[in-house]
């Protein structure tokens, strides 16, 4: 009798077992079918759990068990420059949200200095230490919190919308470094064919007038419709088109050899990215009106709403490349052999701290000259991503050999922002995986590009491709990472436990993660989801069709967790009445 009742029982156990196994299987089949339907095609494997601390083979990195390939990651170092160059790209010379406004300018910067340190900093080692430990790709590393598997979907999203952005940044920075090869530079004097009028230095700025660089930026590269998008995008401006679509191809040619093209770019960009950046610093120390910046400063603005709080925190965010999956990819190249994992973090820190604030205080003091030139509260600058572009012009033109200048900065920009965008296009493809589609990716890759380029020419190239870009990084560009990033750390913190990630993390790297990261891991989801949420009763332009956008980019996150905890419920009940009819 003791031994038919320990069969039934052994045969009950394996019943379960069965059942289980086959729900979560079935989970990762539907997590593989909505991934698909938006275009990313992820192995979402059902086998080898990151807590068996065993490592599986993927795209991104080669079998724990098969030893490096030996003329690619031999050492620390040339990893540990591949992950610095990650965040010393155009958006921390480019994107910086206030510069039109000196009144906010540096609130902003000090409260986005605070949150890069107590989030941004935190977020940027979590997601890197996700890639190391798990050694998957964006899709497939979710393993460790199968509850979180709409997560790679969210973040590729994310990655999408802004390569889709900077693939515009890219053709403006070579538009204008074509046009520094004149016999003069054409926005150091105003054209007399400008509409609205365009005011000289040193004369009054009227209403409705414009600056030469803001004139000719507006009227000679972008041929900017000015009544916004009432009457559509208008026409294609084919010039920006051909250049567009050039930047495309050379994106290409670099992504093409994936993520290891893209590192015999780094100590070049870098190198240059900072060399452009010191020699900048140096003259504007000579601009007159300088401490313009300081002036007009007004500390009060912290205190007129949440709306600079919650974009100081995505600003630390997207300047630390949070939230887009670039950084998963990124980790799981990670060397075999010991790792200091926060020397690598606290570098990469450091210089995309560096290269942000040196090219904002400079773009901050040309501002402040500007206003000197024309002796006016305001010099009409419109929010968004073309103030940077503009007040770049008008710097260069500012200093001596500013032909050379011009070339050499836009020239910067050009290479930093294809070589980033190239970063993105190697995280999405870094989705592909599969012995099958392994022999097409060279076929994913142009379609992926000629894709992003249709795209792009249809919208970003027209007369109102400006406030298409505007609209991306206001919403999908940003506003998504806090949400994601928020759900990340709740993920490892609590689903999957921080103890437990810890552990894996020693085994992975040989440390452990020190207490302050810990502690921002842990609250880090509270504050991430309530600046997240505050925008939601804020007066925004295109809310109704932002926030349409940002749902829908997050709905995958939400659609896999109730499917996940559905059937994970329907099996614990299951489970019980089996036990208790046994």
């Amino acid at each position: 009798m003791k031994t038919i009742i320990t069969f039934t029982c052994q045969n009950s156990c394996n019943d379960i077992y069965l059942l289980a196994r086959h729900i979560d299987i079935f989970i990762s089949e539907i997590t593989k079918y909505f991934g698909s339907v938006l275009f990313v095609i992820g192995n979402m494997s059902d086998s080898a759990s990151t807590a068996t601390k065993t490592a599986t083979e993927s795209v991104e990195s080669e079998s724990t068990d098969v030893p490096l390939v030996a003329d690619r990651w031999t050492n620390n170092i040339n990893y540990r420059q591949l992950v610095v160059s990650s965040c010393v790209g155009i958006l921390q010379l480019w994107w910086h949200p206030y510069l039109f406004d000196l009144r906010k300018l540096l609130p902003f910067i000090f409260l986005y200095n605070v949150f890069s340190v107590v989030i941004g900093y935190p977020m940027f080692y979590l997601e890197l230490g996700i890639g190391v430990v798990t050694k998957k790709g964006v899709m497939s590393s979710w393993d460790l919190s199968p509850v979180a598997r709409g997560v790679g979907c969210s973040m590729l999203l994310t990655c999408a919308a802004t390569a889709l952005a900077l693939g515009a940044v890219s053709a403006w920075c070579l538009a204008q470094l074509v046009h520094s090869a004149h016999s003069f530079l054409p926005w150091l004097h105003c054209a007399a064919a400008a509409l609205p009028a365009c005011a000289a230095r040193h004369r009054s700025l009227t209403a409705g007038s414009e600056t030469p660089a803001h004139s000719f930026f507006f009227n000679f590269v972008l041929k900017l419709r000015r009544d916004g998008l009432k009457c559509g995008l208008g026409n294609i401006v084919w010039e920006l088109t051909i250049y567009y679509i050039i930047c495309w191809v050379l994106i290409y040619l670099i992504a093409v050899k994936r993520v290891y093209s893209y590192s015999k770019l780094v100590l070049f960009k870098d190198t240059l990215a900072f060399f452009v950046l010191i020699c900048s610093a140096i003259g504007c120390l000579n601009l007159e009106g300088a401490g313009n910046m300081f002036h007009y400063c007004d500390w009060g603005v912290l205190f007129e709403g949440t709306q600079i709080w919650r974009e100081a925190i995505e600003y630390s965010l997207i300047e630390m490349t949070v939230g887009q999956g670039t950084l998963v990819m990124l980790g799981s190249y990670c060397p075999q052999q010991q790792h200091k994992l926060s020397t690598t973090v606290l570098l990469t820190f450091l210089a995309a701290k560096v290269s942000c604030m040196t090219s904002v205080l400079i773009l901050g003091v040309t501002h402040g000259a500007l206003i000197k030139d024309y002796e006016a509260n305001s010099t009409h600058l419109w929010s968004g991503p073309s103030t940077p572009m503009i007040l770049w012009a008008d710097f260069v033109a500012r200093i001596p050999g500013s032909q050379f200048w011009s070339a050499v900065m836009f020239f910067t920009l050009f290479v930093l922002s294809l070589s980033f965008v190239a970063l993105m296009v190697q995280t999405i493809m870094s989705a592909f995986t599969g012995h099958s589609i392994h022999k097409i990716t060279w076929a994913l890759l142009i379609a992926i590009c000629i894709l992003f380029c249709f795209i792009g020419v249809m919208t970003l190239c027209t007369q109102g491709g400006l406030y298409v870009v505007t609209f991306l990084m206001d919403w999908p560009v940003t506003r998504p990472r806090t949400a994601i990033a928020g759900i990340v750390a709740a993920s490892v913190s609590y689903a999957y436990g921080q103890t437990v990630f810890c552990e894996d993390m020693f085994f992975a790297v040989g440390e452990y993660p020190c207490v302050f990261v810990r502690v921002c891991w842990a609250v880090a989801p509270f504050i991430l989801m309530v600046a997240f949420l505050s925008g939601l009763v804020e007066q925004a332009k295109y809310a109704a069709a932002g926030w349409s956008l940002v749902t829908f980019m997050l709905a995958p996150i939400a659609f896999v967790a109730i499917i996940y905890l559905i059937f994970k419920f329907r099996v614990r009940v299951s489970t019980k009445q089996y036990l208790f009819t046994l």
